[in-house]
């Protein structure tokens, strides 16, 4: 959507709408005591999230507006608001572009692409599955879901071009968000795999005293909240996204085969700077370089001594729009810690009674709790909340502690809306994935899991013994 055709004169009601409703939002919250700048900051969200998901402005609009809504509507300030340009995602966005284009230039992504295709490029179902596959197992050796999206975003860009998923095919767009997704929601069961999970355990060690294991939280979990849903993602993607490899396309990978000749100087040079950008990502913990950090001088490297990446060709081709999109969605959560919203909620959700509630209404109501945490905070910070939490919520509940700690799992790797993850919408940036694609597919996602996941959790947790639920 371009920006003059966002005010078109006979559908202006859809801003009036958009604007009323948030305006009798911003009234129930002040009559429900909230006020200041959690009450600004509430409903500036609401508005900006609720054109985020209908697509009437263009993203890149809606960011701007977020940020000129925060920094002039509330007390802030700019080290909030745009703390977004701050942040090690921002700049790992920017190291992403440049290493794309270096895959691409070298001509190293499309070896790699090679080799994929050879083993899950003559299916389109295959390689929505062998992709969702590759995406967990990163998972387990990467720390980091950032960190994974910029690898695995330009690799998948290039299969789909050795496999003749152009732009404008709808399978492109199904394997993108099928292994952005993947990267973000199946790496909730593994512990040490993700933000969210590092979040909750630790703050369940310091507040609750409570170690949670590697081994027991992967058998509590991997089954259902990776596999299971592993598979939904899969199916999801071919319903939303139909296409099929046809002869033409199998003619065309055979057409353009990696001939087996050795690395050029140029492919060697950039695998030794992906090799050395992967070891700074795998030991922050001993050296504390962020992975914004770690990217930006790495593409700083190929810009400059590598000689892999021509700036002037970069700035030519570089796209400012998804950066915009992803200092709002920080500067977003920021905001919404900052202003204590979260806090706001806390003696609410504390009287939370679950003692007149069996095994399974129980289960469902936490599961509900935390996913609702994530719209209201994101994947992010929804941890946090909850996981102090949990003391008050397992008193008089039909199970224990423990379980009342894991159902949040479930709630936070169910992602209904982009922005409940930031790096989903890094891997939006990275691949011009419209917001309306990511929002059906996560919406459709998201419902699927409700019916399989959550309930086939509950069952496998009976079955191990966490829950009694018959």
């Amino acid at each position: 959507m371009s920006s003059s055709g966002a005010f078109p004169p006979g559908r202006l009601w859809r801003h009036a709408l958009l604007g009323g409703l948030c305006a009798a939002a911003g009234l129930g919250l002040l009559a429900a005591g909230l006020h200041g700048d959690a009450l600004a900051v509430a409903v500036i969200v609401l508005l900006c999230l609720s054109y985020w998901a209908t697509g009437w402005l263009p993203d890149f609009l809606v960011s701007l507006l977020l940020m000129f809504l925060l920094a002039a509507g509330t007390s802030l300030g700019a080290n909030v608001v745009f703390s977004g340009f701050t942040s090690s995602a921002f700049w790992l966005v920017f190291s992403g572009a440049v290493i794309g284009m270096g895959l691409r230039v070298t001509g190293l992504g499309e070896r790699v692409a090679s080799r994929l295709a050879d083993h899950c490029g003559h299916a389109y179902g295959l390689a929505l599955a062998g992709f969702v596959a590759i995406a967990f197992a990163l998972g387990i050796v990467m720390p980091s879901t950032l960190g994974r999206i910029a690898i695995l975003t330009p690799i998948v860009l290039s299969f789909c071009e050795r496999v003749g998923l152009t732009q404008g095919r709808p399978g492109r767009q199904g394997l993108m968000l099928a292994t952005a997704l993947a990267s973000c929601e199946l790496s909730t069961a593994i512990l040490p795999a993700n933000l969210p999970n590092l979040v909750m355990a630790g703050t369940a060690e310091t507040v609750l005293g409570l170690r949670l294991g590697y081994g027991e939280y992967a058998i509590a979990l991997v089954p259902t909240l990776a596999i299971v849903r592993g598979v939904v993602l899969v199916v999801v993607a071919q319903r939303l996204f139909p296409d099929r490899l046809a002869s033409r396309d199998i003619a065309h990978i055979s057409r353009v085969a990696m001939p087996g000749t050795p690395m050029r100087a140029d492919e060697r040079r950039l695998l030794a700077a992906l090799a050395l950008m992967l070891a700074l990502w795998l030991t922050e913990p001993w050296h504390h370089v962020a992975a914004g950090w770690a990217g930006l001088g790495i593409a700083l490297l190929c810009l400059g001594p590598l000689r892999l990446v021509n700036p002037d060709a970069f700035l030519a081709q570089v796209k400012l729009a998804p950066l915009w999109f992803v200092a709002a969605i920080i500067g977003l959560t920021a905001a919404v810690e900052h202003a204590g919203l979260a806090d706001a909620l806390r003696p609410l959700l504390a009287r939370l009674d679950l003692a007149q509630l069996s095994a399974m209404p129980a289960y469902l109501t936490l599961v509900a709790l935390s996913i609702a945490l994530t719209f209201l905070v994101t994947s992010n910070a929804a941890p946090a909340l909850f996981t102090p939490l949990v003391p008050a919520l397992a008193v008089g509940a039909p199970f224990g502690v423990k379980a009342v700690l894991l159902t949040q799992a479930v709630g936070i790797s169910t992602i209904a809306l982009p922005y409940q993850a930031p790096p989903l919408v890094l891997a939006m940036a990275l691949a011009g994935i419209g917001i309306r694609d990511a929002t059906r597919y996560c919406l459709a996602t998201a419902c699927m899991a409700l019916l399989t996941v959550v309930p086939l959790t509950a069952l496998w947790w009976h079955a191990i013994g966490i829950l009694r639920i018959f």
